[in-house]
Formats: C-alpha cells, sequence, structure tokens
C-alpha cells in the first residue's frame, strides 16, 4: 500500500513518536523510509547585501542536523527497516509538503503534530498543519502526552 514514506525529523519528542509509527507501517507494508531533517533558513533576515545565513550559524545548525539523523539512523538499524536520509536546507513547509515528496515519489507522510519552533508555529502556523492543508491524502501523526 505504502511502497515510500517520508518521516521530517526536528529532534523534537512528536517527532520521534511519529518516526515509530512510520517504522510500524513500514514493518506492516515492507515500506522504505526517507528520514528528512531541513535547516530552516527562513529565520534569518536578509538586508541589502546581507549573503545569507551566517556560516557559523549555519555550521552549528548542520551538526544538530546531522545529529538528529545519526540518533534516527541507530534506531532504524535496530528495527531492520531500509531508509534513505537527507538533510536539506530551506523553507520546511515547502521541502516537506511539496519538494521532497514530488522528487522522490512519496506515497505518505508521517509527521508529528508539532516540533521546536514555537515562534513559527505562534506566527504563521505550524509545519505540521501546512502539510495537512497541502497534502491531505498523507497521514498525520497526532499524539497526546501521556498523563501521569
Amino acid at each position: 500500500m505504502y511502497e515510500h514514506i517520508l518521516v521530517p525529523l526536528d529532534g523534537s519528542r512528536n517527532s520521534k513518536q511519529a518516526l515509530e509509527e512510520a517504522i510500524s507501517l513500514a514493518k506492516k507494508f515492507d515500506s522504505k523510509l526517507s528520514l528528512l531533517t531541513v535547516i530552516n533558513n527562513t529565520n534569518f533576515y536578509y538586508g541589502a547585501g546581507a549573503a545569507g545565513m551566517p556560516p557559523s550559524m549555519y555550521d552549528d545548525q548542520k551538526k544538530m542536523a546531522d545529529k538528529i539523523l545519526n540518533d534516527a539512523k541507530k534506531y532504524v538499524d535496530e528495527q531492520g527497516v531500509s531508509y534513505e536520509t537527507s538533510a536539506d536546507i530551506g523553507n520546511p513547509k515547502n521541502i516537506i509538503a511539496h519538494i521532497y515528496p514530488d522528487q522522490h515519489g512519496i506515497d505518505l507522510i508521517v509527521i508529528g503534530k508539532s516540533g521546536v519552533d514555537a515562534l513559527n508555529r505562534l506566527l504563521i502556523g505550524s509545519t505540521t498543519a501546512y502539510v495537512v492543508r497541502c497534502q491531505g491524502q498523507f497521514k498525520n501523526v497526532g499524539f497526546r502526552q501521556k498523563e501521569m
């Protein structure tokens, strides 16, 4: 039913729960996972003559993206599921909802209900909400905090 499942990861608890759900689906349908993290370059001011994201800031975000993917790879390896990884740079909403699925033949997106970017979510809406609006046929995975 699903041959290729996209799992956007940002290091949040919700994205880790989405990964668990995606692994379960991949085992059920013998699917391949695409583990994707996006270095968000839309939060930086581009003034006159600005060259974009400062190199030191990019380096820090690249290290964080690599850690997120490496942690996910270890977990997926333990589960015996086929996967590929990608760290892209750009607008997470656009990459997750349009660019990556179109370029990689994605059948299903399994995404956590919210991630780590609270300021953007408050100002312009969550990446998850955008992906669901644009790609309604994909699965939105939402989780509630477990009550203690």
